[in-house]
């Protein structure tokens, strides 16, 4: 199996718990432990009938696991929208996922902010439009409603293995080669494999510095 293990995850879904500010994870970590999970599935369904003991323990295991994600993953939701209640932005690095999560419910926030302020104002509350940034729309964004389009575009990330060619972005521009260690910002979309697959980690901003992702 992997570097990733039982414990770990038991460790990562302990210290969410214990926490009540959000904790670090990463596209590439939260991938392993779903990898983990998936392997200890495959060696359940992989035992022999006889080996009873062997296949209690399996399942038990995976019972664990699954509790233990999905506890894991409710909590970090929780803190983020807690976090978006109140205007500010989780501490702990998010995942891909997580971000543009929580920029969805943030801007559903700021627009009821809005609402209750012209309601309190006595003017009738304006319909709230989705803010569109210029540039050419993927036929996929295309094919969604206003709404629904509220991914990150682009983000920056550091390699951490060498791309040797260049490739095209789903924007349609040119991006690489990139060297072992190269900061660039890329098309998100372009950007997901990499993250989940260590070839590349996201880059922050902290306190007026780059931060890599944990």
């Amino acid at each position: 199996m992997s570097d990733m293990n039982y414990n770990h995850i038991k460790n990562a879904w302990e210290d969410e718990t214990e926490n009540e500010t959000l904790q670090d994870m990463a596209d590439l970590r939260l991938s392993k432990m779903i990898s983990y999970l998936s392997q200890v599935r495959l060696s359940l369904a992989s035992t022999n009938a006889d080996e009873s003991l062997q296949a209690d323990i399996l399942t038990q295991e995976a019972l664990n696991l699954e509790f233990m994600l999905e506890d894991l993953l409710a909590l970090r939701r929780d803190k983020i929208m807690k976090s978006a209640l109140i205007g500010r932005h989780p501490t702990g690095n998010m995942t891909l996922a997580e971000e543009e999560f929580y920029n969805r419910i943030q801007r559903a926030f700021d627009a009821h902010s809005e609402f209750m302020k012209e309601s309190l104002a006595g003017s009738a509350p304006s319909r709230t439009k989705t803010k569109v940034k210029k540039g050419k729309m993927t036929k996929d964004q295309e094919e969604k409603p206003a709404e629904e389009s509220d991914e990150m575009d682009h983000i920056v990330v550091k390699f951490l293995r060498p791309i040797d060619e260049a490739f095209m972005g789903l924007d349609e521009q040119t991006y690489g080669p990139f060297k072992k260690e190269d900061i660039a910002t890329i098309p998100t979309a372009n950007a997901r494999r990499w993250l989940r697959d260590g070839t590349v980690v996201r880059v922050v901003l902290e306190d007026g510095a780059l931060k890599d992702e944990k």
